[in-house]
């Protein structure tokens, strides 16, 4: 809203404030006198009435003879005039005769015969149901001789009184339209001639702000807006020549930051961000709107404030790691941070941030890391245990064909071992690989039963363990590579057997869940804690190292079995509660229309054919959460 249209509405808002008080004082003020006016001139006929009917009413009351004296008083009168005895009847009425005066209604908890009864006089406007509009009452006691005979009773109507307010308001309103016209007029006029050297000024600053800092003020006159006309052009002059200076410099600094593939933050005392160059604005997924926002509102990280809040407090400089949230994916950020004093801002405190991305580095780091330590120890093993029996027999066992026997036996047992560990090392690798080619067919999940069992009777019986199989008989069928889902299943059982200690139970059951098979392998062992439920899945990860080393094992099984799953387009998760026991379940796609797998007679069996069962590319599940 311009300062012309505040002015205008300003110095109307003031005569129709003005004048509606005029307005409403003089409507309540021609109220006042009509009522006074009214009453006045009811109250001298109310008199008359009763000096009249004190003189004329007969000692034997009578509705005739009382209602002729009423009919004949009013005759020469405008109101309505009315005779009320002390127990309410009314004798008599210039409305009513005959049998209609005598069926109206008893008078006497009538406010105004009331008020006469109990004051001497009573005054009530009330609406007439006889007469079908309101009235006002005005009732004095009758008296003859110190004796109340009844109560007179004169009313005239209202109608008078509102024609005559509202033909006041009329011509009120009428006064107050031409007012207001006129108020508007005259602001139209005066807010213009003020508004008018304001105005240009406005449109030259408006110029200025969009770039034409060339556009300059008319000095026109001499008065106060003539010298802010003046100086403001002064102003405009020096900030021309400084803005082409700050061009120059920030041009090469933008040119400079652009280029760095280091993020570049600037902060403010409050660790608010004042600019951030292209790389920091990707790697901290900073709004476009980010200047003015905390750094701890777009990205909470405790880390991060304690090395600025230390900055800022010992004024040197700092440096630590940090996660980078992006997407579901995370990366690790070396950051230095630089106190600096900004001269431009009043010489206050700021912070110079730069975030170098490490985290492709910490990721080969860590894996190189981790695998040479896990197939280190999980090789070292086997072959320290090779070496020693083959030493023992070298120094001299050779000899004991017994203690030979028993030896060799050994070195073929842990042999055995480091082959299985090679070979699964290299079956996960083809799996993660995505170079495994299923051979998927239709098959059920109670086919499965008498493999297992044929595997694991022995187990179970040699540690006293109860299998169950709860798996329906009418359960859909799955599109899997038999050959692979079992070996799903002989892992997910043969981790169970090694944590369930004996007269425990091992069940194994189904159901059918929209497009696919939920298999669930519960057990009673000894559970997993919570802190490890995320990292069950992991290669070579063991909860009770101990306990898995003394059972055998590569520590790849369950890393195995989740590769399986994905590669069928399925999922795998545990749930477990440590000291009660354990389930894993995992998900296979039911087999879709028939049709979809018969290509010339035959079923086909190519997992590209069906992108349906096709896992999230990049994508993994454990715990039943999907993670890249």
């Amino acid at each position: 809203m311009t300062i012309r249209t505040r002015l205008i509405f300003n110095y109307t808002g003031i005569v129709l404030v003005i004048l509606l008080g005029i307005s409403v004082y003089l409507n309540h003020f021609l109220k006042q006198v009509l009522d006074r006016r009214i009453t006045t001139e009811l109250r001298m006929q109310a008199e008359l009435t009763r000096e009249f009917l004190a003189e004329a009413i007969p000692e034997a009351f009578d509705y005739d003879a009382i209602d002729a004296l009423v009919d004949k008083l009013g005759a020469v009168s405008a109101a309505r005039l009315t005779f009320v005895g002390l127990d309410g009847i009314v004798w008599g009425d210039t409305e009513r005769d005959g049998e209609e005066l005598r069926g109206m209604d008893n008078h006497r908890n009538r406010p105004e015969i009331q008020a006469a009864l109990s004051s001497g006089y009573g005054i009530a406007d009330r609406y007439s149901n006889t007469l079908n509009t309101s009235l006002r009452y005005f009732a004095l006691p009758v008296y003859r001789r110190g004796e109340m005979l009844g109560i007179g009773r004169v009313a005239l109507p209202m109608k008078e009184v509102k024609t005559a307010i509202a033909r006041f308001r009329r011509v009120l309103w009428l006064a107050i339209g031409i007012g207001f016209v006129g108020g508007i007029l005259l602001s139209v006029v005066t807010a213009g001639r003020i508004a008018k050297p304001i105005r240009k000024l406005t449109q030259t600053t408006r110029a200025i702000a969009e770039g034409d800092i060339t556009s300059r003020v008319e000095v026109v006159s001499s008065d106060e807006l003539g010298q802010l006309s003046y100086d403001f052009n002064q102003m405009a002059d020096r900030i021309e020549a400084q803005i082409d200076e700050i061009s120059q410099e920030r041009n090469r600094m933008d040119t400079i930051l652009s280029g760095m593939v280091e993020g570049v933050l600037l902060v403010g005392e409050a660790f608010d961000i004042t600019y951030a160059n292209p790389a920091a604005i990707q790697m901290l997924d900073l709004p476009s709107n980010y200047q003015g926002q905390t750094l701890m509102e777009l990205h909470r990280n405790v880390d991060l404030q304690h090395l600025l809040e230390q900055a800022r407090d010992t004024g040197t400089v700092g440096m630590t790691e940090i996660l980078l949230p992006t997407g579901i994916a995370e990366r690790d950020a070396e950051v230095t941070v630089v106190p600096v004093t900004d001269p431009t801002n009043g010489g206050t405190h700021c912070h110079v941030l730069v975030l170098h991305d490490v985290s492709q580095l910490r990721k080969l780091e860590q894996i190189r890391v981790d695998f040479i330590a896990n197939v280190s120890h999980e090789l070292r093993t086997p072959l320290t245990s090779i070496q020693g029996y083959a030493e023992t027999l070298l120094d001299g066992a050779l000899t004991d064909a017994e203690t030979s026997q028993h030896f060799v036996a050994k070195i073929m047992q842990q042999a055995s071992q480091l082959s299985q560990l090679v070979s699964d090392l290299l079956d996960l690798s083809r799996l993660e690989s995505g170079t495994v080619q299923l051979n998927l067919e239709p098959c059920r999940i109670k086919d499965f039963r008498t493999a297992i069992w044929d595997l694991f009777e022995p187990v179970f019986e040699g540690v006293n363990l109860a299998f169950e199989w709860e798996v329906p008989e009418d359960l859909p069928a799955v599109l899997a590579d038999k050959h692979l889902l079992e070996q799903v299943f002989v892992n997910l059982i043969d981790n169970a057997t090694k944590y369930t200690p004996a007269d425990g139970r091992i069940t194994v059951s189904a159901d059918a869940r929209a497009s696919e098979v939920v298999v669930h392998v519960a057990d009673t062992g000894i559970g997993i804690p919570s802190d490890a439920l995320p990292r069950i899945f992991e290669r070579f990860y063991r909860v009770d190292k101990a306990r898995s080393r003394k059972m055998g094992g590569t520590g790849l099984g369950l890393s195995i079995a989740k590769h399986i799953v994905l590669q069928h387009g399925g999922q795998i998760w545990v749930e477990s509660e440590f000291g009660k026991g354990t389930v894993f379940h995992f998900s296979v796609p039911q087999v879709p229309h028939p049709e979809c797998f018969i290509v010339g007679g035959e079923h086909n069996n190519h997992a590209e054919k069906h992108p349906t069962i096709q896992p999230p590319s990049g994508a993994t599940w454990t715990d039943g959460n999907v993670s890249s």
